[in-house]
């Protein structure tokens, strides 16, 4: 099993019981874990993610997540 840190921003930060948007929340996932699996725990769709950092950097779903890893996470933000 491995821990990694996520921070959910915007609306995701309703995905998670403990969440406040940017703040961390820890999950433990199993060994060999991806990003797509990270989504999964909290239910997001590929599609509903604008921006995905792992340590500060853009990474594919299919990206193998690693102990103590920082994944962010954005939708899609509108404004002027």
């Amino acid at each position: 099993m491995i821990e990694v840190e996520a921070r959910l921003y915007a609306t995701f930060g309703t995905r998670a019981a403990t969440a406040v948007p940017g703040e961390p929340v820890r999950v433990t996932l199993p060994d060999g874990a991806t990003v797509a699996d990270l989504l999964a725990h909290f239910a997001l769709r590929p599609d509903e993610v604008r921006i995905l950092l792992v340590n500060g950097r853009s990474q594919p779903l299919n990206h193998p997540l690693t102990r103590g890893d920082r994944v962010a996470l954005f939708p899609p933000i509108g404004g002027g």
